[in-house]
């Protein structure tokens, strides 16, 4: 329910950005116009379904969308790499990597499987392009994952995941006050900083400490 929802509002969205746009067009070329601004909501539309139902990350009892990208990963070496993957766990050592295949091996070689843990790289990102724009999504190493920036505000907010879209509580790893240093999520060090925002705690007090952060942010813009 909560998709449908989300895909109708979005369409409300667009219907009301193209409204807008069509009233600078001169009536000659309103008809042309509309059938461009269709196509392109239609292909947003079955993108933004696709990348809701693709590929899920399942984590505990909840699935986190997980999907597959061009991702420029900077090495320890300042060499740089583009590798078209999603973002997979070692259920050994459990920390994220990025799978590819070395095609310059033979199909029958093991070693043609190649994997880049977190723990190889300097940094990495990919570019997010919706309707009406386009960004990096960067993110940075640790020693066991990347922690990619995925909102922003008086409180950024981390995830293990690149994703930008629908986030909920389970995407949040870490967040940063301003320009501070970088801080793993715990209710001690988040409280600190949201105590004296009423609509926040509400959220803190239930544990939805997303939901607590953006309520902080909306108040602080």
């Amino acid at each position: 329910m909560k998709k449908i929802y989300f895909v109708f509002l979005l369409s409300l969205f667009i219907t009301s950005r193209v409204i807008l746009a069509q009233a600078q067009v001169p009536v000659a070329y309103r008809p042309d116009f509309n059938r461009m601004m269709s196509a392109q909501a239609m292909q947003f539309q079955q993108m933004s379904m696709q990348r809701m139902m693709n590929m899920r990350w399942n984590y505990g009892m909840d699935y986190l969308a997980n999907n597959k990208y061009d991702y420029k990963v900077t090495m320890k070496d300042n060499s740089v790499m583009i590798i078209t993957s999603k973002i997979y766990v070692d259920t050994t050592t459990h920390k994220s990597y990025l799978a590819y295949k070395d095609k310059s091996l033979k199909r029958s070689d093991p070693k043609r499987e190649k994997r880049i843990y977190a723990d190889q790289t300097l940094k990495i990102s990919r570019e997010e392009v919706n309707f009406l724009d386009k960004f990096d999504v960067n993110g940075i190493s640790t020693d066991s994952c990347w922690l990619f920036k995925v909102a922003k505000g008086k409180i950024n907010i981390y995830s293990h995941l690149s994703e930008v879209l629908q986030l909920n509580n389970m995407y949040l790893r870490a967040f940063q006050v301003g320009d501070g240093p970088i801080q793993k999520v715990d209710s001690a060090s988040l409280l600190t900083v949201i105590k004296d925002n009423p609509k926040a705690m509400k959220a803190f007090k239930k544990k939805d400490y997303y939901k607590a952060i953006n309520k902080f942010n909306d108040d602080n813009k």
